[in-house]
């Protein structure tokens, strides 16, 4: 398997749908279980009741049957966790070995934001399995955070979210840079260049590339009715690269860049208002 890391708004739709759409890949919708299972895993020692916990905490989960409910039943899932593993690693590895041939293709990936704001938990129960591919895309915090702030998630979300951008990619990136199974991703670049970038991508992944997946019509119809996805079904352009500086407020940006310098710095980003 493998996980697409990346913060909310940094470009992991449009390149998890990307991928989706090549005949070797499968990415289910947005899961929602993983951190609440680490933190079973971390708190729950008894293996017997674990798997008593994990089967409804997957499988009544709220985004079940929009994700891994598209591929598995319940009882596929049920059958999974009572077939032996024993770890969080094993438990993920043996449900998307099997979504992918559910879906009948060679390999199967997880997306999900909240992976990597909660990332601590799920290093620390060693649930990223040892040969999962990890992709890690990140964006200009100004940017993700102006995206944010224009769909209204969470009040005044600018005053702390590129602190959160700032550790959690971090994090991500000092565990993981030194290994061979760790891409990083810019989405500035890979707007810029999608069929470059998404050679290198399959590459990592061990498919071969082709460029069909960068078709708009190709993409998963089920983001369609969502009013924030509506440049997904679009060819991919850099139009989203700087719009910050017409949305926000200097001060803003200035707060964005004193939060984030460390990561900015990290990824290429200018911090040139610092001063």
């Amino acid at each position: 398997m493998f996980f697409i890391f990346g913060s909310p708004c940094s470009g992991t739709t449009l390149l998890a749908q990307c991928l989706n759409a090549h005949p070797d890949v499968v990415i289910p919708h947005e899961t929602d279980f993983i951190i609440p299972a680490a933190f079973v895993f971390d708190q729950v020692p008894d293996l017997n009741v674990r798997r008593e916990i994990l089967k409804p905490l997957i499988t009544q989960s709220a985004a079940f049957s929009l994700s891994l409910g598209e591929y598995l039943a319940v009882t596929e899932i049920c059958e999974i966790i009572d077939a032996g593993a024993t770890t969080m690693a094993e438990v993920l590895n043996d449900i998307y070995t099997a979504v992918a041939r559910k879906a009948g293709v060679r390999l199967a990936g997880d997306k999900s934001p909240n992976d990597l704001n909660f990332l601590r938990i799920l290093t620390k129960v060693d649930g990223i399995p040892k040969n999962a591919k990890i992709i890690h895309i990140v964006r200009d915090v100004r940017d993700v955070v102006s995206s944010l702030m224009e769909r209204g998630w969470v009040p005044q979300i600018e005053s702390y979210f590129p602190r959160f951008w700032n550790g959690s990619n971090l994090y991500l990136h000092h565990l993981f840079r030194t290994k061979n199974n760790y891409l990083l991703v810019k989405f500035e670049e890979f707007v810029a260049d999608p069929g470059k970038i998404l050679g290198g991508v399959c590459r990592h992944l061990e498919v071969d590339y082709i460029s069909q997946i960068l078709e708009p019509d190709r993409r998963h119809p089920r983001y369609q009715d969502s009013p924030h996805h509506k440049r997904l079904y679009q060819p991919i352009s850099m139009a989203p690269v700087g719009e910050f500086r017409s949305k926000m407020r200097s001060d803003l940006i200035a707060l964005c860049e004193i939060q984030s310098a460390e990561a900015m710095s990290t990824f290429g980003y200018s911090t040139e208002r610092l001063d």
